[in-house]
């Protein structure tokens, strides 16, 4: 094991172009927009120098320290890694480039939701009533391709989007994106009365399979999705809720029952005290597959009082 590497080999590695890298390793890479995916572990993802393996809660920035995670380097062994080949040097001008704010692509809109609510209806058995509200609150949209859109909303304003495909691609893999230059730790929630709590999710399908479930039981609580396993934006909706006069009483943690939800589950349970934080997590891999082997969406009783009113 290298135990000793110069300064200037330390500058050289620094300096490598991390999806060149990645590609010389044979990475299998797709680029989608200013992103690229990774298409064995399709939770990974990349963006000029930095990278998040969202269902891992691993996220990161350099090429040295995505090879120590990924590889299993130590510090030496990836320095070493990176100066035995002539690789490609990262640009200095996109380094120093800002990020643009994001714009909701309105013109990407259509005003025809059939196949959206359909998908979200007859495909994901959300009950229908909450996808006529949160069609009514511009909450959902569906885009030209056919695609749903979650937008994300902070105090009315659209700060990102999930976009989530309702039929098969060429290779069989239904679509799952973020648009470009959304909020990096926002994501799509749900008010249910007047937020006192949080449930978090890994996707807006789940929080709404959760919502359709438990339609009964949920009050005055925000449903958020991480879109995937985010620490950040679980701080971050603990503060907005702070900033918008209501005071977190509850987290609730509703991530997948797989090993990397498990685990960010425990985790973040364990650091917040017992009283202010609970598990509740599906018996099935995931809220909606607990809602699709389930009854519960064949019960269409959903009284008018367990609708949210006006944000």
């Amino acid at each position: 094991m290298a135990k000793h590497v110069s300064a200037d080999q330390v500058e050289v590695a620094r300096n490598v172009d991390l999806i060149d890298y990645l590609e010389r390793k044979g990475e299998p890479l797709k680029k989608e927009g200013r992103y690229y995916r990774h298409q064995v572990h399709d939770s990974l993802v990349f963006k000029d120098q930095m990278y998040a393996w969202n269902s891992r809660d691993e996220k990161g920035n350099g090429v040295i320290n995505f090879a120590k995670m990924f590889y299993g380097m130590s510090f030496p062994e990836a320095v070493l890694d990176l100066n035995s080949q002539d690789y490609k040097l990262k640009s200095k001008v996109q380094e120093q480039k800002p990020k643009e704010p994001y714009q909701y692509p309105s013109h990407y809109e259509v005003n025809d939701r059939t196949k959206a609510k359909d998908y979200l209806t007859n495909e994901r058995n959300i009950h229908p009533k909450i996808i006529n509200w949160l069609e009514s609150k511009d909450l959902i949209a569906q885009d030209k391709l056919g695609n749903v859109v979650f937008k994300w909303k902070h105090q009315g304003e659209i700060v990102g989007s999930d976009r989530q495909g309702t039929s098969p691609m060429k290779d069989g893999r239904i679509f799952k994106g973020i648009d470009r230059n959304s909020h990096g730790s926002a994501g799509f929630s749900v008010d249910i009365g007047k937020p006192n709590s949080i449930h978090l999710f890994e996707s807006p399908i789940d929080a709404l399979s959760y919502w359709s479930i438990k339609k009964e039981k949920l009050q005055n609580t925000r449903l958020v999705s991480m879109s995937g396993l985010k620490r950040q934006t679980m701080i971050d909706e603990i503060k907005r809720i702070g900033k918008e006069g209501y005071k977190v009483k509850k987290i609730t943690f509703c991530t997948d029952n797989d090993k990397a939800g498990r685990e960010f589950a425990n985790k973040y349970h364990d650091l917040i005290s017992n009283n202010l934080s609970s598990l509740d997590l599906p018996k099935r891999n995931d809220w909606n597959e607990e809602l699709m082997n389930n009854s519960y969406f064949v019960n269409m009783n959903f009284k008018q009082n367990n609708f949210p009113r006006n944000r």
